[in-house]
């Protein structure tokens, strides 16, 4: 006769799963981890602007401190009888450099570095002039704003050539003084050339 096999009884199948409750956490933790990192990223991002200004501000004002510099060095002295003697007051000088901001470096060209109030958003502007283009180069908060003259003691005037003496045409040294939002802005730039002309066959 032949043998029946009995079928196994039936168990509970373990089927492997999420409940509602535990989706439900899974859910809400996974929202606080968002919220949380959207948070850090806003806050990343705002600094990053922050900074990214200031550091952009920061090197403008370096280049623009470039710039001055480098013109300043290379001033020259025009003869006595030139259309571009070295003049300067508390707001303004100009004169022959051979170093300009344009592609004619090397070749004497008339600048002027002039500081100027910006009437319509109150700003100090520091403006550089080659030929008849006028360049706002850098500008900033405050009215008190010069340039000083200094001569071969150190002592620094407000204009040049100084009303006593007898000065070479080109001062020691030519400093922008400023004030921005409390801080002191001292520029110091000596021109590398000579301070008086040199001789031509009509001077001797």
């Amino acid at each position: 006769m032949p043998r029946q096999l009995s079928n196994p009884p039936h168990s509970k199948s373990s089927q492997g799963g999420f409940t509602l409750i535990e989706v439900l956490v899974v859910l809400i933790i996974t929202g606080l981890i968002s919220g949380i990192l959207f948070q850090a990223l806003e806050r990343a991002y705002r600094l990053q602007e922050r900074f990214g200004v200031e550091i952009f501000s920061a090197q403008q004002g370096q280049m623009a401190a470039d710039w001055y510099r480098q013109t300043v060095q290379g001033l020259h002295p025009d003869h006595a009888d030139g259309p571009h003697i070295f003049r300067g007051n508390e707001h303004e000088f100009s004169g022959l450099s051979s170093n300009p901001l344009s592609n004619e470096y090397g070749a004497p060209t008339p600048i002027t570095w002039r500081i100027d109030r910006d009437r319509r958003s109150g700003d100090t502007q520091l403006i550089y002039r080659e030929g008849q283009q006028e360049t706002v180069i850098s500008s900033w908060h405050g009215r008190d704003a010069r340039f000083v003259y200094v001569d071969e003691q150190q002592t620094a005037h407000d204009s040049w050539p100084p009303a006593f003496g007898s000065p070479p045409q080109l001062p020691k040294q030519i400093r922008l003084v400023a004030h921005d939002a409390g801080d002191t802005l001292n520029i110091v730039a000596t021109p590398m050339g000579p301070a008086t002309p040199l001789l031509r066959l009509q001077d001797l």
